[in-house]
């Protein structure tokens, strides 16, 4: 198995991927930097450590984001699909969590990082984006001390 991702290529051309394709990938290796994954069974990609909110092993199969390719030919990767997705794809989480709690929550622009992180499997950023996006529509009251839904 270790021969397989031996040879993986390290590099890409820059036209290989375009931004934010979609691509399949499998987990391999765990770094100081971050989680080291296959990509489409031939390269090799990194998703950094700060942009990871859940817990992943060895082996994993999934879906994931090109990020970038670097000039030196690197390819960085993301679990989180693109910014306006995945804004999408948290206030859907939020909405959901509303309504198995009743309707009321105490997360909020307030809570702590760790607390959403554990939660929501996002950064505070994009849950703060999310909530505004909610807002916006009328479904949700931001209170001091919580969210609401809209009756």
């Amino acid at each position: 198995m270790r021969d397989y991702f031996e040879s993986l290529s390290e590099t890409v051309e820059p036209d290989v991927f375009t931004p934010w394709q979609q691509v399949n990938v499998e987990v391999y290796a765990f770094t100081d930097l971050g989680i080291k994954v296959a990509i489409n069974d031939e390269y090799t990609g990194l998703v950094y450590g700060n942009q990871v909110y859940d817990g992943y092993r060895e082996g994993q199969k999934l879906k994931a984001y090109i990020k970038l390719v670097r000039e030196d030919g690197k390819i960085d990767v993301s679990f989180q699909p693109p910014h306006s997705q995945h804004v999408a794809s948290t206030a859907d989480k939020i909405m959901a969590h509303l309504k198995a709690s009743g309707g009321k929550s105490d997360f909020c622009n307030k809570s702590h990082p760790e607390d959403i992180e554990y939660e929501f499997q996002v950064s505070k950023k994009i849950f703060k984006q999310a909530l505004g996006k909610l807002y916006k529509q009328k479904r949700i009251l931001v209170k001091d001390h919580g969210i609401e839904l809209v009756k």
